[in-house]
C-alpha cells in the first residue's frame, strides 16, 4: 500500500485519536450501534462522547511518554508500557459517565494504532511499511505486565459477553501467578481468544483486518462518495459482512452473527447507505437489531471501524 503518515505533530496525533472515535460513534445508521439517533437503555450518544473527552488526556499522556521514550537505537519496544495506559484510560473512561463500558474496544484498538504512530513521528518514518513494523513491535514486545494491567483494566469496566480462557480465565486471581509465571505477554493472551474477539484476531494477527481490509475500502469508499459518513458505515457494513461480530456471537451464538453478516452484505449490494434502497433497509435492520436490546449489537465491529478511521486520518484523510 502506497501510503505515506500524513501528520507531522503530537498535536496532530491527539486530533486523530478523538476524531476516530467521534466519526465512528457519529456514524447514521450503523445497525445494532449506538448512534446519533439511537441510544440503549443504559448507555447513551452522550455518554459515548463523555468517554471520548474523558481518555483524551491519558491518550495524549501516553503517546508523549512513548514519543519521548523511544529512538532509532531500540532493540525493545517494551518501554511502550501500554497495559498501564489501558488501565488509566479505563479509569477516566468509567470516572466521567454513567453509561458504563463503553469505550473499551476503542482504547484497545486505538493504544498500539497511536504508539505506533508516535514511535513513527519521532523517527521520521512516513512510509506504510515502517508504520506497519512499528506497531508489530509495540505487540510483539508486550511485557507480562502489560497483560496482568489489561485484565485489570478489563475488570475495572466488566465487559458484557466477555468470552472466557480456561487457564487465564480474568476472574480468576491465580491467572495473573499463571501469567507470570508462563511469560505471557499481549501477544500470547491474545493468540489464545483470536476464536471468539476479533480484536483479539487483530493484535495476534498483525491489525490485518484493519489495514488490509478496512482501510483500503474506506478510502475508496470516501473518494467515491466525498462522504465521511457513507465511508463509515459502509465500511462498517463491509467488516460486519466479511467478518460476523464477535460480540454478537458470545451474546447470541453463531447462527446470530451470521444473519447479521448476511444481511449487511445484502444492503451493501443494493448500494449501500448512500443508495435509498440500501438505506432504507440499513434502518429496517438497525430497528430490528435495537428491538434486541443491545444482544445483537456488532459492538466488535464498531471498535476496528474506528480503528480503521484512525489510519485513515493520520494517512491523509480530510473531510
Amino acid at each position: 500500500m502506497s501510503l505515506e503518515l500524513n501528520i507531522t505533530s503530537l498535536d496532530d496525533l491527539m486530533r486523530c485519536v478523538a476524531l476516530s472515535s467521534l466519526l465512528e460513534i457519529s456514524g447514521w445508521p450503523k445497525p445494532g450501534n449506538v448512534h446519533r439517533t439511537k441510544d440503549f437503555e443504559s448507555s447513551r450518544f452522550e455518554h459515548f462522547l463523555a468517554g471520548i473527552a474523558a481518555i483524551q488526556p491519558k491518550f495524549n499522556e501516553f503517546c508523549q511518554q512513548t514519543y519521548n521514550k523511544s529512538s532509532l537505537k531500540d532493540q525493545s519496544y517494551a518501554f511502550v508500557n501500554i497495559g498501564i495506559f489501558f488501565k488509566k484510560a479505563v479509569k477516566e473512561m468509567i470516572k466521567w459517565q454513567k453509561g458504563g463500558n463503553v469505550l473499551l474496544g476503542h482504547i484497545l484498538i486505538l493504544a498500539p494504532l497511536s504508539a505506533a504512530t508516535a514511535i513513527s513521528l519521532k523517527r521520521n518514518q512516513k512510509d506504510f511499511q515502517k508504520f506497519k513494523f512499528n506497531l508489530d513491535k509495540v505487540v510483539e514486545d508486550s511485557t507480562v505486565n502489560d497483560t496482568i494491567n489489561l485484565y485489570e483494566a478489563i475488570r475495572l469496566c466488566n465487559p458484557g459477553g466477555l468470552g472466557t480462557i480456561s487457564k487465564y480465565d480474568i476472574y480468576d486471581d491465580n491467572s495473573f501467578k499463571s501469567i507470570i509465571e508462563d511469560g505471557i505477554n499481549l501477544k500470547k493472551i491474545f493468540e489464545l481468544s483470536k476464536e471468539y474477539d476479533l480484536i483479539s484476531l487483530e493484535y495476534s494477527h498483525g491489525f490485518k483486518i484493519i489495514l488490509e481490509e478496512g482501510l483500503p475500502y474506506y478510502l475508496e469508499k470516501f473518494e467515491m462518495t466525498n462522504d465521511v459518513n457513507t465511508a463509515t458505515v459502509d465500511t462498517f457494513l463491509k467488516i460486519l459482512a466479511n467478518h460476523p461480530d464477535t460480540l454478537i456471537q458470545r451474546k447470541s451464538g453463531l447462527n446470530s452473527a451470521l444473519y447479521v453478516s448476511n444481511r449487511a452484505a445484502e444492503i451493501l449490494t443494493l448500494g449501500g447507505v448512500s443508495s435509498e434502497k440500501g438505506l432504507e433497509l440499513l434502518k429496517r435492520l438497525d430497528f430490528e437489531l435495537h428491538e434486541k436490546k443491545g444482544k445483537l449489537n456488532p459492538g466488535t465491529t464498531a471498535d476496528i471501524v474506528a480503528g480503521i478511521i484512525f489510519c485513515a486520518l493520520i494517512f491523509g484523510l480530510v473531510f
